[in-house]
């Protein structure tokens, strides 16, 4: 028999949420509106702070800061430009499966943000972020046989049966998650950011992380500014950065019409997954191709997809062919990865020459390299990319 255990919901059990600043420190905007800062940032960060990338981390990062700071965000596109494939948040499938194998730090960060992400599912609907039934199954276990550290923190997590499980995977389980709708959270997170009147949006594409200096009001004080590199992709690229472990890694869907309500994933060879959006919708998907940036559309992998999912989910719930699939649009994007994982982290960069030359460093945190988990962990990046202004 699989092991079921049932738990609060995440963001009610007392030892993880305080007001101290360990886990979910106070709200900040509105009652319904869940968002944190550590209180120790708040004493010794300057009131100016200016992101670079308008994608769902910058945009988390932008909320998680309160309505006395000024806050500027600089990005080559903006929510809205659903027609650039230049970046990834508008074509993400935004599901939040649990990433095992990965080091105690990444597991905290992916706790951090599912927290909050409950804590939104259950406070503002229009946000799209809601919970949903998924059946996920890992092609390899745990590296170290271990059960996964989701077992005791996911919502109704129990362990399938091997009878359960499709050919070719060694475990799967069942549990409560989180997914939302990309196209209506994208706009959820700027209008709250529009709403509490702090931040301008700026647009332009940079060459060099120092141009941003360009882009700041005059009575801005350029030494006491904090950046915030949230560009995804574009830090491989960025002057200042130009960090070569960042890896591109080149997804291809399919937006379906299908009343299907549970997601389903699998990890491995045979990757492919099932995401309802919640509005009769249904993304399926399965290809990730490092160090590809084609955004055109391949045909035959979309009968790849099909294949793959129709193994994953239950007979019946798609047809055999493409042809026969209500379908709404093919999507295609480039993922921002990061050989390593995420960087989350402090960095003084001498800019002597660049810019401005009042200014002779910048402090940057840099928040990217989260892959196709950007949604899953933006959350956490707005709280943790305070924290780490220390």
């Amino acid at each position: 028999m699989g092991r079921k255990a049932r738990y609060v919901l995440p963001w009610q059990r007392p030892d993880k949420i305080t007001d101290s600043g360990a886990g979910f420190p106070k709200p900040l905007l509105r009652p319904n509106h869940h968002h944190f800062i550590k209180t120790g940032f708040l004493s010794i960060m300057p009131p100016t702070v200016v992101i670079i990338g308008s994608g769902v981390t910058g945009l988390s990062v932008a909320l998680a800061l309160p309505r006395t700071f000024r806050v500027t965000i600089v990005a080559r596109d903006h929510v809205g430009d659903n027609q650039s494939k230049k970046w990834a948040s508008p074509w993400a499938g935004a599901g939040c499966l649990p990433w095992i194998n990965t080091s105690e730090d990444d597991i905290n960060l992916q706790k951090s943000s599912l927290r909050y992400l409950w804590k939104l599912a259950a406070t503002d609907p229009e946000s799209s972020v809601r919970v949903v039934t998924n059946i996920a199954f890992w092609e390899k276990g745990t590296s170290n046989g271990e059960k996964p550290w989701f077992e005791d923190f996911m919502v109704d997590c129990r362990e399938l049966p091997p009878s359960d499980l499709p050919e070719g995977v060694t475990m799967g389980h069942e549990f409560k998650t989180l997914t939302m709708n990309p196209q209506v959270y994208l706009f959820w997170l700027k209008n709250q950011l529009q709403v509490s009147g702090n931040v301008k949006f700026v647009r332009r594409e940079l060459n060099h992380i120092s141009e941003v200096l360009d882009c700041l009001p005059k009575d801005v004080s350029k030494e006491e500014i904090i950046l915030v590199n949230a560009t995804g992709c574009g830090a491989k690229y960025l002057g200042g950065v130009k960090d070569s472990a960042v890896q591109e890694a080149r997804g291809q869907t399919m937006l379906v019409k299908s009343p299907l309500t549970t997601v389903y994933v699998r990890s491995g060879e045979e990757y492919a997954y099932a995401i309802p959006r919640g509005d009769g919708t249904v993304v399926l998907g399965g290809i990730s191709q490092i160090n590809n940036t084609d955004t055109s559309v391949d045909p035959e992998l979309k009968h790849e997809i099909l294949r793959r999912v129709n193994r994953l989910t239950p007979p019946g719930t798609f047809p055999a062919k493409v042809e026969d699939l209500d379908l709404v649009e093919d999507i295609t994007g480039v993922r921002p990865g990061r050989a390593g994982g995420v960087r989350l982290e402090r960095e003084l960069i001498k800019v002597e020459g660049q810019g401005d030359s009042s200014v002779s460093q910048l402090r940057v945190v840099h928040a990217y390299g989260m892959g196709g988990g950007g949604y899953k962990y933006s959350a956490w990046c707005g709280d943790e990319g305070c924290s780490i202004g220390e």
